[in-house]
Formats: structure tokens, sequence, C-alpha cells
């Protein structure tokens, strides 16, 4: 049984969210930069940037590598590169990115085509999905040159950009100001930057008189994330690698027992939330002020029957969830053979198969597709999740992932009785949405479902960014009469 031990996953998507999400504006004029990346003043890594220029094209190239420690574990480190592609006139012509971690290996292109961008899914079979690109669209290098010529500079000036872990476009916000205090000489302008579908998402870039950005700004988990310009031997020199996770760990009111966990509890979230918290089968949710109430159980919020079209949504294949791909067809045959069983009981064997196939030790870098989960084994409850809602779908069974938190009673990082971090799935079993978790082995009271998603990682990302300012106030074991 699995500990939901993907804490340190999450703070460390959430970092690399809120750095590509900076990386996305820069620009330089040079062959290449170093900076050095820290957060609540402890180095984190650093970011290379590099700009090669051909007849043709102008090559932006960005290596942001993060290296942390979690407590029982080795340091983990997570490499990104990103590779833009312009015309000389900043004109857009291809995307990539690349993340690799001791668990992670995967590539994502994308390839512009007039007023279409062909996001490549797959570099094995070439598969392609189309998407209309919104304007204006921007890369660095084109961004660059309509911020030098001044159309850029009328506060607020909006684009859009391509965003890989949501596969969807994100209109960006400008404002722009020229930069004149004299403790920076170097500072020429300074840009606020916020994506306009995530308001938590917001930093601010300090560039000298060509836009190159020389200080970047933002908060992750309510600490200041910096970016700044550095030598080369200052930004890969080797450092202590630093825990961030307890940020991420609630604390329970008192330690609940397992008699508790059995039946049903309700309790009271204060803090902010990005989306307020999915009423399920398993869940109702009642605004109070400052939060939420939620009342958790196995069986006694109401059932509610959803349309076939949202059924069908949850049948789908995607990058995260390749339901499609012909070993998860065949790992389905083998696990349900041929007998005649529940959907519920389905999904039961494929938890159990999901638990077994998984290694029992816990990795934590990264955050790995299915199938990437399925060859390699290797993981935490993200990945547990993940390969069993493509097997869920696989099987025909509409299957989504749940990310939210989960009750640890045993000692987790050195501390007893929080809510940690924790993701697991929900089947519609022909009568209701019903849990299903091959981590920790079963579904309880402990389980407070924060978002639902087809697996995306910019779903984790959402929620991870305000997880750091909630607090559960209350936790209320309701006993029947």
């Amino acid at each position: 049984m699995h500990a939901p031990q993907n804490t340190f996953k999450y703070w460390l998507s959430a970092a690399l969210a809120l750095l590509l999400m900076i990386t996305s504006a820069a620009v330089w004029g040079e062959t290449e930069q170093w900076q050095t990346l820290s957060l609540a003043g402890s180095k984190l890594g650093y970011r290379h940037l590099e700009r090669h220029t051909t007849k043709d094209e102008i090559i932006s190239k960005e290596t942001l590598v993060i290296t942390l420690s979690q407590p029982g574990a080795a340091d983990a480190t997570t490499t990104t590169v990103l590779e833009y592609r312009e015309s000389p006139e900043g004109a857009p012509i291809s995307i990539s990115k690349r993340v690799s971690s001791a668990t992670t290996n995967h590539n994502m292109r994308a390839v512009v085509d007039t007023n279409v961008l062909h996001l490549i899914q797959n570099d094995l079979t070439g598969n392609t999905k189309d998407y209309a690109i919104p304007q204006p669209f921007y890369l660095p290098e084109g961004l660059r040159q309509v911020l030098a010529t001044g159309a850029g500079q009328t506060s607020p000036f909006t684009y859009f950009t391509w965003n890989f872990s949501s596969q969807k476009f994100e209109q960006i916000q400008l404002i722009v100001k020229p930069y004149t205090a004299a403790d920076q000489p170097a500072y020429a302008w300074q840009i606020q930057r916020q994506i306009m579908t995530n308001q938590a998402r917001y930093s601010e870039i300090f560039t000298d008189s060509a836009f190159r950005p020389l200080t970047e700004i933002s908060r992750s988990g309510g600490d200041e994330l910096r970016i700044e310009n550095c030598t080369y031997e200052c930004a890969t020199a080797d450092f202590q690698a630093v825990t961030h996770v307890y940020r991420q760990l609630i604390a329970s009111p008192y330690k609940i027992s397992d008699a508790a966990l059995r039946g049903t509890i309700r309790y009271h979230l204060l803090g902010e939330f990005s989306d307020t918290p999915p009423s399920t089968n398993e869940q109702t949710v009642t605004p109070i002020n400052g939060g939420v109430e939620i009342t958790v159980c196995t069986d006694c919020a109401t059932k509610t029957s959803p349309n076939p079209e949202l059924l069908n949504t949850y049948l789908q294949t995607n990058y995260w969830l390749a339901s499609d791909n012909a070993i998860f067809h065949t790992t389905v045959s083998d696990v349900l053979g041929e007998k005649n069983i529940s959907p519920a009981a389905k999904m039961r064997r494929l938890s159990h198969f999901v638990s077994r196939h998984m290694s029992s030790e816990a990795s934590y870098s990264g955050y790995a597709t299915a199938l990437e989960a399925y060859h390699s084994k290797q993981g935490d409850c993200t990945e547990h999740a993940l390969l069993l809602a493509s097997l869920g779908r696989a099987a025909g069974i509409p299957s989504r992932v749940v990310f939210g938190l989960a009750y640890n009673n045993e000692r987790f990082l050195g501390r007893k009785y929080v809510f940690v971090p924790h993701a697991w799935v929900q089947a519609w079993t022909g009568e209701k949405w019903q849990s299903f978790d091959s981590g920790l082995g079963g579904f309880t009271a402990g389980h407070i479902a924060l978002g639902i998603s087809s697996g995306e990682q910019s779903a984790v990302l959402k929620i991870n960014e305000k997880i750091h300012t909630l607090k559960i106030t209350s936790a209320m074991h309701i006993k029947r009469r």
C-alpha cells in the first residue's frame, strides 16, 4: 500500500509551471544567458537560455534544471527543455518541449501552419491534433520584436501563447512600464505578466532596453520564486538541495479514528480555492464564511445521472491517458477475461492490477503519462491514478482523475495526523461515480476531492497553487442514529 506521498511532485509541478510561465515570455539577444533560480532565498537550480540565428530561422532554446530534496529519498532532478523556432521577422514556426527525470521522459511538439497549430501527440505514431490559432499569437522572438518596436508597449497589451501541459492556448496580459529607479541601472522596463484564465499566475519581469529579461519574480506556494542573471559558474555551482514540501501538508484538527474514516466526516476547509471543490456521489459541498463545508462518505450523497455527452468525455483518449493504446486493451483483456461482471467489479480488478504492477517503492520526480507509468512501473499516486483511469477507459468504463487530499494517521515526513495531496480515480459504475484508489488500497472518508480532470497536468497545477492557503478547522464524525 502506498502512502499518498506525491507532495514533493505537487510542489515541483507548480514551481515548474510558474517558471515556464515566465519562460514563455523570456527573450534575449546574446548567444547564451545563464540564470540562477531560488525559492524563498534557497537555490533550486538554473536556467540556460540560448539563441541561434540562421538565414531562415531564429532558434530560441531554454533549459530549466531543478533539484529538490525529499526526506527519506534521493535528491530529484527534473530537466525541462523548450525550443522555439521563428522566422527572422518573428513569425512562429514550431515549438517543442522535453521533460526528463528519473521516472519521466516525454516529448511534445507543435508545428504552426498559417492559422492552425498541429500538435504532435505521439512521436512514434505521428498522430496530430489541430487547433485554430487565436490572434495575436507570439513566441519569444516575435513578442520581443513587438515590444521593442513599441507596438506592445500600449498597456495593457494582450496576446496568446501555447501551453503544452493543458494543451490549450492561454491569453496573456502585459502591463509595460519604463523603469527608472537608480538602484538598478541595467533595468529599462518593468513588465507585469498575468494569465487571464488563471488570476493566481502572475509574474513581474525586469528587462534591459532590448527587452532581454534580467530578473523575474513570481510566487509559488506563497513564497517568492526568483530568476536572476548569473554567470555560468554561479548558475551551475553545486548547492545543498532543500525540502519545500512541508507547506503542502495540512494538519488535522485531531487524530481521526479508523471508525470515523469508515463512516461519514464533515469538514470545514478555510482558505482560497482555484475552483469550488466538486460535489460528487461521495461528497457534498456547501459554502461557509471563508471557505466550504464538505461532507465525505462512501455512499451518502445524492445520486445524479450524468448526461451521455459527459460520460463520453470520460471515455476519450488524450496525451496523459492514452486509453486507445493497444497495450492497455491487451492488459484489460488479460485482467478481466471474458467474465460478465459489473463495471465496479471490473474497476476493482483493474485497481488490484495497478497496485501489483507498480513498484512498491514510490518515486516522486516528474509527471509521467499513463503509458510511461505502465512501462516504467515507477511513480506515486499520480501515476497510479493515470494508469488506472486509462485502463478503465480502455475497458469502456467512463473514468476520471481526482486530485485532492488524503488523511494519513501514520508518520509522514516526520509529521502525524496530516492531510497530504493525493490522486485517485472515480469511475461511472452505471449507478454512480465511485472512487477507486490503487495507491492507498481503498476510498475512505479521509479523501477530500478538490478537482476532477482527465489527467491533464495543468489541472493538478491549478489546485496546487492554492493548497498552501488551506486550513482544516473541523473534522466531525457524523454517526448514524
